[in-house]
């Protein structure tokens, strides 16, 4: 009976000794990972695709190509999923990320937007869609520095947020004389700046006709539909003027170009070879992660922040009382034709799907009527003669 006592205290001991030399083992792995998270920089990588071809959509199209989008986790996965959009789509940019309406006040036509720029216009707009009633806001569109994206404090950010990942890419070196991290620093920064320079960026953004005589004139209207109170009313005027319902309507997309393809493959295969790079480093990598997280904090800020409709390429100018205000969505609809013909009457459509009462619908009838005379006898209306005494 001792004996059997004595063999089965031994093996308890063996086994919390065991247990023992596995958490102590255990310690050490979890030690030296937050010595140098080489596991986790690896998995980060491959991380928060969307952030970063949202951030290259909203700082892309400068003519200067240069366009600071900062080196972050995410990259190789965007390289790849841009090789499988540019194959399949024939595109860079991301479709729109605010579904709305554009509507055609001359044609009297409606479609959904698929322009990234157009529904960023619309959605940094809209201060509270939840007040009651429809308001109008009333834009002339200026042909100075149109397509050309305005550097506000997001986009002069980028550049100071890849001077000072270069800055703690230094600190190994004086403190450690490890080269390391700033080399792969300078590249993952050069990879990401080559990619935001292509000029397919550029070249989808506005992907559009232009006016082209000194009277041609073109009034759309944007929303995001019935149930929403805003409404973008876009007055362009004069020869060079973008089509901006021709930018709604475009596809960027269709038949990839070679050279596109080929670059995109080579920046993926770039990309996969700093990850790899990344895989073998031993030391100072915690370095390498405020690097990448800073940059992928600031990315995330510039993907989803609102910024001010110039840096979208379209330069707007807000007319003088521009601003039409009702708690009758009708009312609203009436004072806009007064301003500008055809607004009001082309978004009842949007905003009445059922249709008008009989007092609406006569007047609407009755308006449509005056503009017909006015074209028989060659005296067009003006457009901003009332029209709410029909």
């Amino acid at each position: 009976m001792p004996l059997k006592l004595y063999r089965s205290l031994l093996y308890s001991y063996g086994n919390t000794i065991t247990r023992l030399l596995e958490s102590r083992s255990q310690l050490d792995s979890v030690k030296a990972q937050w010595l140098n998270p080489t596991n986790i920089l690896s998995i980060l990588t491959v991380i928060g695709v969307d952030v970063v071809q949202r951030a290259i959509a909203q700082l892309a199209g400068n003519p200067c190509y240069f366009t600071p989008v900062a080196l972050s986790f995410g990259w190789l996965g965007y390289a790849l999923n841009a090789v499988g959009t540019v194959i399949g789509e024939g595109r860079l940019m991301p479709p729109a990320d605010c579904q709305c309406i554009l509507v055609d006040a001359t044609t009297q036509t409606s479609r959904r937007n698929r322009s990234w720029i157009l529904g960023r216009l619309v959605r940094d707009h809209e201060t509270d869609s939840t007040k009651p009633g429809l308001t109008l806001t009333f834009y002339k569109a200026s042909l100075r520095y149109q397509g050309i994206p305005s550097m506000d404090w997001v986009y002069c950010s980028g550049i100071a947020v890849i001077f000072i990942q270069l800055g703690i890419s230094v600190i190994p070196i004086t403190l450690f004389e490890d080269w390391n991290v700033f080399i792969v620093t300078v590249a993952g920064t050069v990879l990401s700046l080559f990619t935001g320079a292509l000029p397919k960026w550029r070249k989808e953004k506005w992907s559009c006709r232009t006016l082209q005589n000194e009277t041609d004139r073109a009034v759309i209207c944007l929303t995001r539909g019935n149930g929403y109170s805003e409404v973008l009313v876009i007055i362009s005027e004069g020869r060079g003027h973008f089509r901006l319902e021709d930018l709604a309507l475009a596809d960027p997309g269709g038949v990839p170009t070679f050279g596109t393809l080929a670059i995109m493959m080579v920046l993926f295969i770039c990309q996969l070879l700093l990850l790899l790079t990344i895989a073998g480093l031993q030391n100072n990598l915690w370095f390498l992660f405020a690097i990448k997280s800073l940059g992928m904090f600031y990315n995330g800020v510039a993907a989803g922040i609102r910024r001010a409709p110039s840096t979208t390429g379209i330069r707007l100018e807000r007319e003088v009382d521009g601003v039409i205000a009702e708690r009758k969505v009708f009312q609203a609809l009436k004072r806009a034709e007064e301003r500008e013909r055809y607004v009001g009457i082309s978004l009842i459509p949007i905003f009445f799907p059922g249709g008008l009462r009989p007092d609406e619908e006569q007047w609407r009838k009755k308006t449509l009527e005056h503009y017909a005379e006015s074209k028989k006898i060659g005296s067009p209306i003006s457009n901003t003669e009332g029209t709410g005494s029909f």
